[in-house]
């Protein structure tokens, strides 16, 4: 196995061209319906192009709330120039790689070029970012942000600290979680300074940039909008999904319907504002109410985001319509198999549930070797506040995360981030197994 990845790792370009090669393939042959979140950004942008105007248009002012702004400019950008799903797809690709690109520098700057090359092919052989290049999800636009962020944070040059403050507010204008980030980096500068370890401009450089990016990108949907606004609003709704009487731990319908517990009468002739107003205040009122069973929600919250992972792997099959909780589902209510799957053939059927168990094998070995990278660096007191900056980026990330809801996607870049940590475990392996294969302990 070491050797194999060690021929993987010595023939990167090779693979990282065969890589580009299938993306390119997949979107021009083999392209997908857009669904849930990925349909949803469709749509906003496409009525922002009838508008003739950036995102959010006027008419969006009545919406539920305003998903990821500066994703779905980028989107309204990409459309004008060719309005095809194909250029959405094209941006994907671009994305991916530039991501791939960027974990590479990061992990290079951290342990060195064996450990970056060996973290490249974990990146390209985990499935789920092949399966986002065809779907239309902010996940890979969120994690080129994060990761560019975090890779000037590290570089650490003359204004690099401004662009990774600009970057960090970047990813806010995606996804809130870009706070996250933002809050690592505070801690850093907090235990630097109480290590007595001069900080010169950088907190100053971080925040100008960080500010810099908030107030650009607010005036601007400002102008179009009337509104300063510069992140989602998704906050209230997707608390208050978490926090309710029929709450699972994981995404479910709770605004239609009278039944239901995010229900609004006559919601149209509310603004996204008052809506969220209205959620927000049902959550906290509920969490107040059942704090207990707000907080046992929360390995639940876990379990959701964890213990599945194929949320775009069945693309890659074109089978949207499943997945291995669905499957699983289906037969405890069925007690059989029996006409799962009815509507496709016996060899596409064994051909997605393999290709299901080697990604989730896959998967569950990356958990380990990240696990014990960590643990590995940590015994060999390597942690130091470079390195550590993915895992307090992923840990806070996930626990904002679990205050709200989870699913298996929402865990996508802080999987991401932490891949060098499994990078390094596999190099500790290696070096012990096969010395001749790698000089040194940390390249």
């Amino acid at each position: 196995m070491f050797r194999l990845i060690n021929f993987f790792k010595q023939n990167l370009a090779y693979l990282a061209g065969l890589y580009i090669l299938i993306q390119f393939i997949y979107i021009i042959f083999f392209p997908v319906q857009y669904r849930s979140d990925s349909l949803y950004y469709y749509k906003l942008a496409q009525e922002c192009l009838s508008s003739n105007s950036f995102y959010p248009a006027q008419i969006h002012l009545y919406e539920d709330y305003i998903a990821a702004p500066l994703y779905v400019n980028l989107l309204v950008i990409i459309l004008t120039i060719f309005n095809s799903t194909l250029s959405i797809g094209i941006l994907n690709i671009c994305l991916n790689i530039l991501q791939l690109f960027i974990l590479y520098k990061i992990t290079l700057l951290l342990f060195g070029e064996n450990t970056a090359k060996i973290t490249a092919v974990l990146y390209i052989f985990y499935l789920n970012t092949l399966g986002l290049v065809i779907t239309n999800y902010t996940e890979l636009f969120f994690g080129v942000l994060s990761l560019g962020s975090i890779y000037f944070f590290l570089r650490g040059k003359k204004a690099d600290f401004f662009f990774a403050g600009v970057l960090a507010a970047a990813s806010i204008g995606v996804r809130p979680l870009g706070w996250a980030l933002i809050t690592a980096y505070i801690l850093i500068f907090i235990f630097k300074y109480f290590r007595k370890i001069k900080l010169y401009s950088a907190p100053f450089q971080l925040i100008s940039g960080t500010a810099a990016f908030i107030i650009l990108f607010g005036l601007f949907n400002l102008s179009h909008f009337g509104i300063f606004l510069y992140t989602s609003t998704t906050g209230p709704v997707n608390l208050l999904m978490g926090a309710n009487e029929y709450a699972t731990g994981s995404f479910k319908d709770i605004v239609s319907g009278e039944n239901k517990p995010g229900f609004i009468p006559y919601s149209e002739k509310k603004t996204y504002i008052e809506k969220g107003e209205i959620w927000k205040a049902r959550a906290c009122d509920w969490i107040k109410a059942h704090p207990l069973k707000w907080l046992s929600l929360i390995p639940v919250k876990a379990g959701s985001m964890f213990l599945w992972d194929d949320f775009a792997v069945s693309p890659l099959m074109n089978m949207q319509d499943w997945d291995l909780y669905k499957i699983a589902k289906y037969v405890k209510e069925n007690n059989s198999s029996r006409g799962l799957m009815a509507e496709f053939s016996a060899l596409r059927k064994i051909s997605y549930l393999s290709l299901q168990f080697l990604h989730y094998f896959y998967y569950i070995t990356l958990i380990i070797f990240i696990t014990a990278g960590i643990i590995v660096l940590r015994r060999n007191n390597g942690f130091n506040t470079e390195n550590i900056i993915p895992l307090l980026f992923s840990i806070i990330g996930v626990v904002i995360t679990l205050s709200v809801y989870g699913i298996p996607r929402y865990k996508y870049p802080f999987l991401i981030a932490m891949l060098p940590f499994a990078a390094f475990f596999l190099i500790q392996i290696i070096q012990k197994k096969e010395p001749d294969l790698i000089k040194s302990k940390y390249d």
